[in-house]
């Protein structure tokens, strides 16, 4: 391979330059949440109280935010190696072997993943003074508790990495095995029914578990089948999603005659699951949020209810900590989103700047170019949201049911608040 050629190949341009540094604000960002959400859950797992209810809190919350959180570092990972595949396969063609390339793409996302987590690492010192603001058990935090032991702070970074470099490598296979299928934007295969077939008989599972639960177990069997529980549910989101978006594009392509419409659906076929990791934490954090919602205004209510009068101090005070804690929950959820949001929009005018230009000089009017960009999130947007909505319900159906029947103010909350976050984020990709 000519030697000059794979140097104007691997130089940085302007849209590379600038999408390195989206995954190092994500590093960034991703590295900072995770300290926080460690300190917040090791302040309630040592909080001075016999209440059990606070390791469970500590627990379901680093339960429920880990996948997030890890989604968006891989993501940014896998967005960044993405948007250089051509470059990448190119490189294949004209004689790189596929081990230079690995190295090649790895040893950058790597650098770019390292330096945004320790600008993430070094900005989490000044967290413990943040969080001393809150209370547990009605004591305020004090800062010396709650830095992390060493090893834990030092494992952080090095897992975060890890994912970055582990995210790229996986991005990098039809580079490396398919690199003429990446140079001329080779149709993506079609995926089988199997994964439909899957996701239902894990949700129907998952929900028996969760309706079979007891007290009776035992804390640690409760904590790990609930946690076995949602993982499998999460992981079945990503399994089923790029599934159900190919299905739901192919339908509209079969059924319009609208431009805008067709080239939004033949976008989604031509990769369904790169559009699905684009609204994969759109999709986690309507699962999160229906039943913490639910939760919270149950919480609230029994707050405000006789019911207080019956209860012991360790009792209310763990009720208007788990109110704090659901609220930093959501909280840290939309923060997720919303910069995923503002990433996958970035890649995705630099990925289809020549596509946006064809359409331009063949005569189609810029607005009609939104209209179809709109249009092709708010399908993948709208199935994250409605398949992750199903898969909370069915399986925290009787917190749900609860909630609506003693906060439906609550309730109606989070229809509002979905309904407002879909809009923003499709807002958002229109411009």
């Amino acid at each position: 391979m000519n030697p000059h050629a794979a140097l104007l190949l691997i130089r940085p341009s302007r849209a590379s330059a600038r999408i390195a540094a989206l995954q190092i604000v994500a590093s960034c960002i991703t590295t900072l949440l995770t300290f926080g959400v460690a300190m917040l859950a090791s302040a309630f797992w040592t909080a001075r109280t016999d209440e059990i209810g606070y390791r469970a809190l500590a627990f379901g919350l680093v339960v429920l935010l880990v996948v997030p959180l890890i989604t968006l570092g891989a993501a940014s990972a896998r967005l960044a190696v993405r948007s250089r595949d051509a470059r990448l396969a190119t490189l294949r063609l004209l004689g790189a072997t596929s081990r230079s390339v690995r190295l090649l793409a790895l040893a950058e996302v790597g650098v770019i993943a390292a330096l945004g987590v320790l600008a993430g690492t070094v900005l989490a010192l000044g967290l413990p003074f943040g969080l001393s603001l809150l209370t547990v058990h009605g004591a305020p935090l004090r800062a010396s508790e709650l830095w992390l032991p060493w090893g834990v702070s030092a494992s952080i970074p090095l897992a975060l990495v890890a994912i970055a470099v582990l995210s790229a490598l996986l991005g990098l296979r039809r580079v490396v095995l398919s690199p003429l299928g990446v140079r001329t934007r080779q149709e993506a295969p079609t995926m089988s029914w199997i994964r439909l077939v899957v996701a239902v008989v894990v949700v129907g599972a998952a929900a028996l578990v969760t309706h079979l639960v007891s007290p009776g177990w035992g804390l640690v069997v409760l904590l790990g089948a609930l946690t076995a529980v949602v993982l499998a549910v999460m992981g079945v989101l990503g399994l089923v999603g790029p599934f159900v978006v190919a299905l739901v594009a192919r339908w509209i392509v079969e059924r319009t005659s609208d431009p805008a419409w067709l080239i939004a659906a033949r976008g989604l076929l031509e990769d369904p699951r790169a559009a699905w990791r684009s609204v994969s934490t759109l999709a986690l954090t309507t699962f999160i949020l229906i039943p913490a919602v639910s939760l919270l205004g149950y919480v609230d209510t029994i707050s405000r209810s006789i019911s207080r009068e019956v209860m012991r101090p360790d009792q209310l005070l763990l009720i208007s900590d788990a109110r704090v804690l659901l609220l930093a929950l959501a909280a840290v959820s939309f923060l997720v989103v919303a910069y995923q949001a503002a990433m996958t929009q970035t890649v995705e005018v630099l990925e289809h700047e020549e596509l946006y230009v064809a359409l331009d000089r063949i005569g189609m009017r810029r607005q009609a170019i939104n209209v179809m960009r709109r249009r092709r999130v708010a399908a993948a947007a709208s199935v994250a949201v409605v398949g992750a909505t199903v898969a909370s319900v069915v399986l925290a159906f009787p917190v749900v049911a609860t909630g609506i029947a003693t906060a439906p103010v609550f309730s109606a909350a989070i229809l509002l608040v979905l309904c407002v976050g879909l809009l923003v984020w499709m807002g958002g990709h229109a411009h």
